[in-house]
């Protein structure tokens, strides 16, 4: 059985989030089960359920955890008993270790979140690690129920750190689907010449992220520190700073490399003005570069850390 690659699908979120309903409703609408069978795990179990008759037409079984079980032995059980050619999960936000436990049989292809809007905002403020881990294992989170797009805009920039490369969308309470955030840039990309200061850094360095060919050509003037940093002695220099994007847990350097001599500065913090460039990372996707003209060594700031957690731009 652990030669077998068998198609997984992750659905995360908290207790009647609507995970239930997600999967009820693709196993509904999809035609898969006219070339294959499913099965569900269920690894928690809320108000919504499965209609066993409505699931049997669709060739799919359900099968839920005990908690006393071994999560390993008990999906491989399932495996031999129900030989499923595809496999849904229904996630516990309680068990932050379930995914590491699946068997190698159950190969990810795809892993979604489901947030519901009538608890979310108590739930952001006590347990914002558990979402975090989420959006960040996720490559789509939904937001249920969600009466406007206006209500999720305080909390963009924090579920973009998160996982800047989810997507993320809003379920109305009618059940329309649209993108759930439009990133606010707080200067005209119409000017040859952009100052970033702290306070613009995180949607800036969100921004080129996604549309490094925004800032092509264009002069950076970075008149607040960045830490000068590279990842190994002979390695480019990187310019940026260490974001908190969910909790301390989650610190990362969020940096554009520079283009200039390895062996030129002698790093610690810096302000500077460059010319922006499009480069290449390692997969070969898009990314910007700096050219640094006019580096002056600079006192680092009073915060090292930028706090992007919080649902609105509080910066140092």
């Amino acid at each position: 059985m652990s030669d077998r690659s068998i198609e997984t699908r992750l659905v995360y979120g908290f207790l009647d989030a609507g995970k239930t309903t997600y999967i009820r409703n693709c196993i509904r609408n999809d035609f898969f089960h006219k070339y294959g069978s499913t099965l569900i795990l269920c690894f928690e179990q809320g108000e919504e359920t499965y209609d066993p008759d409505a699931m049997r037409e669709k060739r799919t079984s359900v099968a839920y955890y005990d908690e006393n079980e071994d999560v390993g032995a008990f999906c491989i059980s399932c495996i031999e008993k129900y030989r499923p050619d595809r496999i849904y999960v229904e996630m516990n936000a309680m068990l932050p270790e379930l995914r590491e436990q699946l068997p190698a049989c159950m190969h990810v292809s795809f892993a979604s979140a489901w947030i519901d809007w009538k608890t979310f905002p108590l739930y952001f403020v006590n347990f914002r690690p558990m979402i975090g881990r989420m959006a960040a294992a996720s490559q789509q989170v939904t937001f249920r129920g969600c009466p406007s797009k206006e209500l999720l805009a305080p909390y963009s920039q924090a579920f973009r750190l998160m996982n800047p490369k989810a997507s993320y969308l809003r379920q109305d309470p009618m059940g329309y689907h649209e993108k759930a955030f439009d990133l606010f840039l707080p200067f005209s990309l119409e000017e040859e010449e952009i100052t970033i200061t702290k306070d613009r850094y995180l949607p800036f360095w969100l921004d080129a992220l996604d549309h490094p060919e925004h800032y092509e050509g264009k002069t950076l003037c970075f008149p607040d520190p960045l830490e000068l940093r590279r990842s190994d002695p002979n390695g480019p220099w990187s310019a940026g700073r260490v974001v908190m994007s969910c909790c301390m847990a989650d610190l990362q350097f969020m940096g554009f490399e520079l283009r200039m001599d390895p062996a030129s500065p002698e790093g610690g913090w810096i302000t500077f003005k460059a010319q922006a460039a499009i480069g290449q990372d390692t997969y070969g996707q898009k990314k910007l570069t700096l050219r640094p003209e006019s580096v002056r060594p600079a006192p680092p700031p009073k915060y090292a850390i930028l706090d992007g957690s919080r649902p609105s731009q509080n910066i140092d």
